[in-house]
């Protein structure tokens, strides 16, 4: 009778400092985000005593879930926000207020001064060095955003990395939940640490890419991306691999698959899609200096190069103008009519097909680097002259060369050509160059706004979805969240317990001691 008792009672001591323990990690866990409420599930087996069956983890999966693809949303905008904000400190006009508009200005400025006194040394000096100092800004800033590649490709496989480690690992709990489940079955389960460090893990992979979780009665994981493809399952794990601003997901067979239009979220969707913002910039960054090197000219007297400008999308758009032009080779002359629905390639055809040409004007369609198309007539003699009736065509030099921002630069005969300045002609390079300058100043407010209204909405949705992941959080911890107060409370009526079942094991002891000093 005694031997029985003292069985049970033993038992019972090991069950409640099982759950002693059980609380006392549950407080531990206090601020653990990742560590999810236990509970002891003591069953009574009357008349032989009671068990451990079950030791029950508290989580919402639901809410476990749902803050995770919030997370990834959240990490996706604040990758975002963080790069933008660093194009936004390479661009004086975010710090300062000032920066590529004033280079700009100052640029038209000096020439629309070079236009009032073209035979003013300082004057040319002047727009010779604003042409320099605007070319190597644009220059510069090209090169502060070519910089990001580089950064973004680095920063990428660092994250593709993790995200293979943390798939290995998830894929290695898996296996180790189906050990621990069948070692731990008749002791109450007690393998849910494993769970906490695979949320850990779920937690982390969430802030890298977005990623949809299955989880099986046993508290194993399948996780996948957008669309389905699987990153683990059971024990095993896939394997994603970055090149070349992609992001591939490599199959069991060795096939691959391009996921950058597939996946929605994470810090690696933020970079992929910061890559695509870091395009957009450096594209109408080169759209200022392409505008520059097809449109600025200055009006030379002796040279041989004849600008037509009238611009088109195609060399064989019409050019929606009717006119003439005389072309005067001192001994003769010789005129060419085109209308409406002529596009540049039939009036440079008619120009240098014309019989009385003989080869001195020879007429080109030019493919600009802003992507419009031009005329450009070349002389054999500097003597020869030009005349529109439209007044469009003139006797003139680029001030810039190049193909974008890239290698934008101010002419290598610029300083040549400022001293054969045609000082007829500057009333109307005066006007001409009020235009340029609004165009130039329309095409950098572009590349401007388009950094601040993408900043300034990413920032919006950051801060809507940071409230969001804040309020989901807070749900998630009252439901698997531990409460310290509860636990103590629950502790101590535990350790009374204990103490009265250690209290009855010493009085049996007693009972038998006095028992068999009685034989």
């Amino acid at each position: 009778m005694f031997g029985a008792s003292l069985g049970i009672l033993a038992q019972a001591l090991e069950i409640y400092r099982k759950s002693i323990d059980i609380s006392n990690r549950n407080i531990l866990n206090a601020n653990n985000p990742d560590y999810a409420e236990e509970r002891p599930q003591i069953k009574s087996m009357y008349p032989g005593g009671i068990i451990l069956e079950d030791v029950t983890r508290l989580q919402n999966f639901y809410y476990f879930k749902l803050r995770n693809a919030k997370l990834s949303s959240v990490n996706y905008l604040r990758e975002r926000v963080n790069y933008n904000s660093r194009v936004e400190d390479i661009f004086q006009e975010f710090i300062e207020g000032l920066g590529g508009s004033e280079y700009i200005n100052n640029f038209y400025n000096s020439y629309l001064e070079l236009m009032k006194d073209p035979t003013n040394v300082g004057s040319q000096e002047s727009f010779y060095n604003r042409a320099k100092s605007l070319s190597m800004f644009l220059q510069e800033r090209k090169g502060d955003l070519e910089e990001f590649n580089g950064d973004i490709d680095y920063t990428m496989r660092s994250y593709v990395r993790r995200i293979n480690e943390l798939t290995k690992k998830l894929a290695q709990i898996n296996k180790d939940i189906t050990v621990q489940y069948a070692m731990t079955y008749t002791k109450g389960k007690d393998y849910k640490n494993l769970l906490d460090e695979r949320d850990r893990y779920l937690r982390e992979l969430s802030e890298l890419i977005n990623i949809e979780i299955k989880e099986d009665e046993l508290g194993r994981v399948r996780v996948d991306t957008s669309m389905g493809f699987v990153l683990v399952e059971d024990q095993f794990s896939w394997t994603l691999r970055y090149e070349a601003g992609k992001l591939f997901w490599q199959s069991r067979d060795g096939s691959e698959v391009v996921l950058n239009d597939i996946i929605k979220g994470g810090k690696v969707k933020g970079l992929l899609d910061f890559r695509m913002d870091l395009d957009n910039y450096k594209q109408k960054l080169d759209n200022v200096a392409q505008y520059l090197i097809s449109r600025v000219l200055i009006p030379v007297e002796n040279g041989t190069n004849w600008y037509w400008l009238q611009y088109t999308n195609s060399p064989t758009d019409p050019v929606g103008i009717s006119g003439s032009m005389v072309f005067d080779y001192g001994g003769g002359q010789f005129t060419i009519n085109y209308n409406a629905s002529d596009s540049l390639t039939d009036i440079a055809n008619a120009i240098n097909s014309h019989p009385s040409n003989g080869g001195r004007f020879n007429a080109s369609v030019v493919n600009n680097p802003d992507g419009s198309y031009s005329l450009l007539i070349q002389t054999t003699d500097p003597s020869y002259t030009i005349t529109d009736s439209n007044n469009d065509i003139y006797r003139a030099e680029k001030v810039f060369t190049g193909t974008s921002a890239n290698d934008i630069d101010v002419d290598p005969q610029l300083e040549t050509n400022l001293n054969d300045l045609d000082f007829s002609k500057t009333d109307e390079f005066t006007d001409l160059a009020r235009d340029w300058w609004q165009g130039t100043g329309d095409l950098y407010r572009d590349l401007i706004n388009t950094i601040a209204s993408t900043q300034n909405d990413l920032k919006k949705r950051e801060e809507i979805e940071s409230a969001l992941l804040s309020s989901i959080d807070t749900k998630l911890k009252e439901y698997q969240g531990v409460s310290v107060d509860k636990e103590f409370l629950e502790m101590m009526q535990i350790k009374r317990v204990y103490e009265a079942s250690a209290k009855m094991v010493r009085a049996i002891d007693e009972l038998l001691q006095t028992t068999i000093n009685m034989v």
